[in-house]
């Protein structure tokens, strides 16, 4: 059920940050408003809420929540205010802190997969229901069943996974390191988790509308950033890349199904289709 308010949209103050499914509002005593945009699902909003007060029930840095309102027609979930720059910022207010950047993005996704939470629903079970999003009925019924035999087959974990682990969703406050943006959350096998960042990082769009230069520039630190924290990563786990390979198929499926950027889309579909060439028909 949501809290009554009677806060219309034009009386709140200018937004701390804008996403691709939600605007950050100052709130009241010390707090933010996640207001999500008109189109988000209310399914995916109640998940969020839902994923984020049993996270912040672990030994994870995480906003705690505080409750919901509705904003002329828009949900918004009520969170800790949390101050610093992201991860991604960093460097621009603490000089000399860029090459640190791999390390902390790997320290915190261990510290995040070091915690359980029986709370969050099976990553798998998710990854078959969402074979029922708009977004993914260009697959066939056969190519469907396939992917459920073949998620279904995909090594259990019972970890806390993000499945939207980047610099960006990484607070750094002067009491710590707080990961943000818990609606993906789910429990699974970390390599998943790895899996995703790696795709986030090597083949996400960057940022739109921006010069050919800053393309290069952009996507030269973000290389660099991604090698790194797989080296952290992958020696103080264990993991290794082969791990992440059987989790690139469900990476794609996610990506597409949860998110559907259209600018992302047909490649998406292309690589779907690939990935389905090398398991199991039927």
């Amino acid at each position: 059920m949501l809290d009554e308010t009677s806060i219309a949209l034009a009386e709140l103050p200018a937004p701390l940050a804008l996403g691709r499914s939600a605007e950050i509002y100052p709130w009241r005593d010390g707090r933010v408003l996640k207001l999500f945009l008109r189109d988000c699902r209310r399914e995916d909003i109640l998940q969020e809420l839902s994923n984020t007060r049993a996270v912040s029930r672990t030994g994870i840095n995480a906003a705690s929540c505080h409750g919901t309102v509705e904003i002329d027609g828009r949900i918004g979930i009520i969170l800790d205010r949390i101050d610093g720059p992201s991860l991604t910022k960093l460097p621009e207010s603490r000089a000399g802190e860029f090459f640190s950047v791999p390390r902390y993005l790997a320290d915190v996704h261990l510290q995040i997969h070091n915690e359980k939470c029986p709370q969050l629903q099976d990553i798998r079970e998710r990854l078959i229901s969402n074979l029922d999003l708009e977004s993914l009925s260009f697959l066939s019924r056969e190519e469907k069943e396939s992917i459920r035999k073949y998620v279904s087959s995909l090594p259990a974990g019972d970890r806390v996974i993000h499945m939207d682990y980047h610099t960006e969703n990484i607070i750094c406050a002067a009491n710590g390191r707080f990961v943000i943006d818990w609606m993906t959350a789910a429990k699974g096998h970390p390599a998943m988790d790895v899996a995703f960042t790696y795709y986030l990082m090597k083949d996400a769009e960057l940022f739109p509308g921006i010069s050919l230069w800053q393309k290069i520039f952009y996507e030269t630190v973000r290389q660099y950033i991604l090698s790194k924290y797989l080296k952290r990563y992958f020696r103080v786990s264990g993991l290794s890349r082969v791990d992440l390979e059987p989790w690139r198929l469900p990476v794609l499926l996610f990506r597409l199904g949860l998110w559907n950027i259209e600018s992302e889309r047909s490649k998406l579909q292309f690589w779907i289709r690939q990935e389905l060439q090398g398991i199991p028909k039927g």
